[in-house]
């Protein structure tokens, strides 16, 4: 019953969250240390995947396009628990030639989870809300992955506004600055 209601729960966030229209299916395959094969299959329609619990230990998750022919460039994220792993700006045709692979270390009870998103911008995926989303880039000193976010949520302005100050907000930092007592 508890893993009926949690995977009742999961597909629920997955159907609420984007609606990716150009993410091709992708096989996915998790190996362990010594090459034996823990999980095979593909990426959904929204360029998700999840394997079951695993044996704690290192694994390599490699993506592969079955029918070739993937363009643009793309974001991976893949996790165990607390630990993620990325990789931004891949270009699609990798995919078909080899197959992209990404390493992560997996604790006691975990499983592997992952994302394949479209990152060009102007094949942004759309929103719950029905607005383009927003490609936000890992942040030096974050331990945020890369990931997508809605264009109006407070998240999305302030890496949109950060880094790009006018004039006058220049000038009132200045002065704040070199106010006695502050």
């Amino acid at each position: 019953m508890k893993n009926l209601i949690r995977n009742t729960a999961l597909s629920l966030f997955l159907s609420a969250g984007l609606a990716y229209g150009a993410v091709p299916s992708l096989n996915v395959t998790v190996s362990d240390a010594h090459g034996k094969a823990a999980f095979k299959g593909a990426t959904n329609s929204k360029g998700t995947f999840s394997t079951s619990k695993l044996t704690p230990g290192n694994y390599v998750v490699q993506f592969q396009s079955p029918s070739g022919g993937v363009t643009g460039n793309y974001a991976i994220v893949v996790s165990a628990g607390s630990k993620k792993v990325s990789a931004a700006g891949v270009a699609g045709e990798k995919f078909a030639k080899g197959g992209v692979a990404l390493k992560v270390d997996v604790g006691a009870g975990l499983n592997i989870a992952g994302q394949v998103a479209m990152e060009d911008k102007n094949s942004a995926p759309m929103g719950s809300n029905g607005k383009p989303m927003v490609w936000i880039g890992k942040r030096t000193g974050s331990n945020m992955a890369a990931h997508w976010a809605n264009s109006d949520s407070a998240e999305a302005k302030e890496v949109q506004t950060s880094g790009s100050l006018s004039t006058k907000n220049m000038q009132d930092r200045q002065n704040q600055s070199q106010s006695p007592g502050l």
